[in-house]
């Protein structure tokens, strides 16, 4: 099992290849996710008790928009991941792992928000009108509506952030025992060679 592009790969290979791009990719955007918001959250507690002075609330606005930001760049690299374990298990000949419909509903409102009626704090689908497509993801979520400011919380307050994670570091022990493995048969052949 090769983990770099290689002119002689093949599909297994490659679809290998980006499991394990995209689960090291949601590991590194779960820390810089939940950097960001260790960070917002300090800032917001020392600014409601007074305790910085130099914290004014363009800052606490700014730390939040990048929170929503680090928050849809997980959720892509988490959507990424499963797609990616699909066709792993596709070019196997394995059932797909069962799809994450939370995960994809939330992709696909972030990839068509701006087909939204976008309010103060959340975005609604437009009015079904001719072209029933637009805002089908958002209709599926809670409310019907993407909040479009982070609370800290749960990933547009439906997903778990710390699940997340957990998926992702499962991916990559499965994908380091395979290698594992690989590496051992690999050089169990080259030693009957001798």
């Amino acid at each position: 099992m090769a983990f770099f592009i290689d002119p002689q790969m093949n599909a297994l290979d490659a679809a290998e290849s980006f499991v394990q791009r995209w689960a090291e990719a949601v590991l590194r955007q779960a820390a810089r996710t939940r950097e960001v918001r260790k960070r917002t959250a300090g800032d917001n507690r020392a600014y409601e008790r007074g305790e910085e002075p130099s914290l004014d609330q363009w800052t606490l606005d700014a730390n939040r928009r990048e929170l929503w930001t680090e928050e849809h760049m997980l959720v892509w690299s988490a959507h990424q991941l499963e797609r990616w374990r699909a066709r792993l298990a596709q070019e196997r000949g394995e059932p797909a792992p069962q799809e994450n419909e939370v995960l994809k509903d939330v992709r696909d409102a972030l990839e068509h928000l701006d087909e939204a009626v976008l309010g103060v704090d959340a975005a609604t689908p437009p009015e079904e009108g001719k072209r029933k497509q637009k805002g089908r993801a958002l209709r599926k979520l809670p409310g019907q509506a993407m909040p479009l400011h982070a609370d800290g919380g749960k990933l547009f307050a439906v997903l778990d952030p710390e699940v997340i994670d957990r998926e992702a570091l499962s991916v990559v022990a499965s994908i380091e025992a395979e290698l594992n493995d690989w590496a051992i048969d690999h050089y169990t052949e080259l030693m009957r060679g001798r």
